[in-house]
């Protein structure tokens, strides 16, 4: 279905009332405008009359208050036009905007991981706008513009059939260029939307990164690359509004050779068909009102001529981001919450893989028949290089994605026959690359728990090592952290990340290398705490980290999407295979590290 078509279907569906008010204050504003020239044609043949020497000052004036109510009438019923118009457009803006931020917290990161924030970004502000300037001037004024062009070809046809025809003979040719044109501008329009959503996807990157840009003295790279999508948008965007502006300019043209031939033979028709009778000048063929009403007319053709260039831009443009805008909101998550899914309250976490396979793109697998049974409360440890699959292995318990083959079962229950949010109740998930909104700091713990109390806010950031640092601060817990959690060092955002997990209480955690980011005094505090959260839960680990790993009641080793080994450490490190290689390569160097870290902190302690 043709967007523009959903977008009428929309506005009726939820605001059908508010059109057809519009419509109406549209009419009106045709029918004053068209009745204006007629009056007028009057007024000035009687002006020219001999005869209405006596009661023409009166029929005059009667006429020019006619004139001053039409034009008051068409005011109003203009100003009504706007009004509702606008307002209509912002709500359909609005539900738009909010339906398509809504679809986005639903997607899953299937769908993420193939998108640029920039793009999504650019839908959701100039796909947007488009939108709704297409439902102010196309959706509403639109209507106007037709009314006044049959209704001025009607008026004209009524005064005078000759010189309608020679000026309607060129309607046609003037409403088939600007069709034509409509559909170049729709293929550029649509390349603009798709260009400015890379520019944008630039800056977003950049400014998220402007740390890494400044350390590395890339400010002339990152200049370059912006200016070049910025140059790419421009020429584009000038493509396209030349493409309009000569099709504007055509007409114009075209209508000044109409109106130079309806003066000519007009004027000669006036002229020719001029007769004294008795004393009194008669006109046969048209009177001078008439010609002067007729130019009236033809000039209010020229507005709807050449204003249906703007429309058809309009619809163009319209056409081209509403098909953006429902790409997105007509796009089906591969993770669906079935009809019939139970909330299944707090689990106590037993997990059960069962011939799990895995491919992001349905088609080359990354994780190959996994078949794995987690008792309630164990510890597992997932280790493997980048690319294994350890981190999707995890990944696959809150549904951040759905299996291609086989199940994963909570309690015994298909995680698919649950809600997604009783499910991802169950499951605590701490991972590597934090992020922290721009908000306080008790906000920010309790995001995912908004109504949690004081109390418990700084429970779960006492266990997280961070209460002393948050309670030194001059607004505590009301301090605002910056973009991305700027004012905090990167340990501290990770233990803020801990906390906001400890105090959502779940059965289930999912430990994405937590500690990456603290230090090793840091680490060991941290550790030292989640012992006892870890204690009943049912966890899984992802670590390079020895001392992290050798305490884990089971070691699932990753290779290839398969587990290539399982057990214990002591049972793993003196077997030949993938996970004396890692230990060997990976983790003994972050032993060692770490082991004579922790020395010089006794040394230094002792001194």
């Amino acid at each position: 279905m043709s967007p523009v078509i959903r977008l009428y279907k929309m506005i009726l569906h939820y605001h059908g009332r508010q059109l057809a008010l519009g419509y109406s204050a549209t009419l009106g504003a045709a029918i004053a405008g068209l009745t204006i020239p007629w009056v007028l044609g009057i007024g000035i043949d009687r002006v020219i009359d001999p005869t209405n020497e006596t009661q023409g000052t009166g029929a005059l004036l009667a006429l020019a208050a006619i004139i001053v109510l039409l034009g008051l009438s068409r005011g109003l019923f203009s100003w009504a036009q706007t009004f509702i118009g606008e307002g209509l457009s912002q709500k359909i803006a609005y539900r738009i905007r909010n339906d398509y931020y809504d679809q986005l917290q639903h997607l899953s990161f299937a769908f993420h991981d193939k998108q640029t924030t920039g793009s999504l970004m650019s839908r959701a502000t100039a796909d947007v706008e488009a939108v709704r300037m297409f439902v102010n001037m196309g959706a509403v004024r639109s209507m106007l513009i037709v009314l006044m062009l049959f209704g001025a070809a009607i008026a004209m046809l009524i005064t005078d059939v000759q010189l309608a025809l020679i000026t309607l003979a060129f309607v046609p040719v003037l409403l088939f260029r600007a069709i034509r044109t409509s559909r170049r501008l729709r293929r550029l329009w649509l390349r603009v939307q798709e260009l400015t959503g890379e520019m944008v996807a630039t800056l977003q990157e950049n400014l998220t990164g402007i740390r890494v840009v400044k350390a590395f003295a890339a400010e002339e790279h990152e200049i370059s690359k912006f200016r070049v999508r910025s140059q790419a948008v421009a020429h584009q965007t000038f493509l396209a509004q030349s493409t309009w502006a000569k099709n504007f300019a055509i007409m114009n043209f075209s209508f000044m050779v109409v109106m130079s031939a309806i003066l000519w033979f007009g004027g000669n028709r006036v002229i020719d068909g001029r007769e004294v009778v008795n004393g009194q000048i008669l006109y046969l063929n048209m009177t001078p009102g008439e010609l002067a009403s007729f130019f009236v007319y033809m000039n209010m053709l020229i507005m709807p001529v050449r204003m249906s260039g703007w429309i058809v831009n309009s619809f163009s443009r319209a056409s081209s981001s509403g098909q953006r805008l429902f790409d997105i909101l007509d796009m089906k998550s591969p993770v669906q919450e079935a009809p019939e899914a139970v909330d299944v309250g707090r689990a106590s976490g037993r997990i059960t893989f069962d011939h799990v396979s895995f491919a992001y793109d349905g088609v080359n697998d990354v994780l190959h028949d996994i078949n794995v049974e987690v008792p309630v409360g164990a510890v597992v440890a997932l280790v493997g290089r980048p690319g294994s699959g350890k981190t999707t292995f995890a990944h696959l318990v809150p549904r951040f994605y759905d299996v291609t083959e086989g199940r994963i079962l909570i309690d015994g229950r298909d995680i698919r026959d649950l809600t997604l949010e009783s499910l991802r109740r169950n499951v605590g998930v701490i991972q590597q690359d934090v992020f922290i909104h721009t908000a306080s700091i008790r906000d920010n713990v309790a995001y995912g728990y908004v109504e949690a109390h004081m109390d418990d806010v700084v429970g779960a950031m006492k266990i997280a090592q961070l209460h002393d640092f948050i309670d030194e601060l001059p607004s505590a817990y009301e301090t605002v952290v910056g973009e991305r959690g700027i004012g905090l060092s990167g340990g501290q955002r990770q233990r803020l990340a801990i906390a906001r997990t400890i105090l959502l209480d779940p059965p289930v955690l999912v430990l994405d290398d937590s500690t990456s980011s603290v230090d090793v005094h840091t680490e060991r505090l941290i550790l030292h705490a989640l012992d006892e959260v870890i204690e009943g839960r049912t966890t899984f680990l992802i670590s390079n980290r020895f001392h992290a790993i050798a305490q884990a009641d089971e070691i699932l080793v990753f290779q290839d999407g398969r587990i290539a080994q399982r057990g214990k450490h002591d049972d793993l490190v003196d077997v030949p295979g993938e996970y004396q290689d890692l230990y060997a390569s990976q983790m003994r160097p972050f032993e060692e590290a770490r082991v004579a870290a922790l020395e010089a902190e006794r040394a230094q302690g002792g001194d």
